[in-house]
């Protein structure tokens, strides 16, 4: 576990090194929040939707902005790199679990952008646009299970993917149709509640509103207790579907790898 550990380290360190990108994210955050807080102020005004006023949909901008920053299904792009240079081969003769120094990887990358990206924003936009508090002490506890589970499905999701490249040898759209998935059913910028009852069905029967919806509707108090609790039990179900899925196809692709170029 401690070489995994310092993997991450290793990875945040690295990040160090990139400091100019700091301030195009911080400039991209800002510029982001604005955008849509000028959105819903224009669709809100003074008055609410669904019993939404306008200071919970900026927090709730606020929050799914800064998250988009923490998850990790960008992995599948280190893995496709590695694919197309050879350069897995060499990873898999290691002594190590392939996938768990993905995932060490990017939680190093994660706690840097939450560190020096995500921070940051966050006290920007508060003082520009303003930031609610939690509705409560255990939502905001429920709020922090939420994010593990968003950065545990983010990485199953993309490490699936990177997987799938193993087959399909076309990494980019794989990544484009999570992207995709992500952005029609995540509910990071409409939330659930704006939509018919029929979309809110088919959108909880997928793993994508752990990644968007839920983490900042726990935070809002948009949530019951109940709900949350079903939800919780849901996405752990799918946190560990996702894993047996992978860990399958993982044993299955290190059978028939192939590199292309190296």
């Amino acid at each position: 576990m401690k070489t995994y550990i310092m993997f991450g380290v290793k990875t945040f360190s690295n990040q160090l090194s990139y400091r100019s990108e700091v301030w195009l994210r911080l400039l991209g955050n800002f510029v982001a929040i604005l955008i849509l807080t000028e959105i819903w102020r224009a669709v809100l005004g003074n008055g609410e939707i669904e019993g939404i006023g306008v200071e919970q949909m900026i927090t709730y901008s606020i929050i799914n902005t800064l998250l988009a920053a923490l998850l990790l299904t960008g992995i599948s792009a280190k893995v496709d790199n590695s694919l197309k240079t050879g350069s897995i081969a060499s990873e898999l003769i290691k002594p190590l679990s392939y996938p768990l120094h993905l995932l060490s990887e990017g939680l190093g990358n994660s706690f840097y952008q939450l560190v020096f990206t995500s921070i940051p924003s966050l006290f920007i936009a508060w003082f520009f646009f303003g930031f609610l508090p939690p509705a409560s002490a255990i939502h905001f506890l429920f709020f922090l299970i939420a994010l593990i589970l968003a950065l545990a499905i983010s990485f199953l999701l993309g490490y699936l993917i990177s997987l799938l490249a193993f087959w399909l040898m076309n990494h980019f759209a794989l990544n484009w149709m999570l992207g995709g998935f992500i952005t029609i059913f995540s509910g990071s910028f409409l939330p659930l509640w704006f939509f018919p009852d029929s979309w809110v069905t088919i959108t909880k029967m997928l793993p994508f509103l752990y990644l968007g919806y839920l983490p900042a509707a726990i935070y809002l108090g948009a949530v019951t207790i109940q709900e949350i609790g079903t939800f919780i039990i849901t996405g752990l179900v799918w946190t560990a579907g996702l894993t047996l899925l992978v860990c399958w196809l993982w044993n299955r692709a290190i059978k028939r790898l192939v590199v292309q170029g190296g």
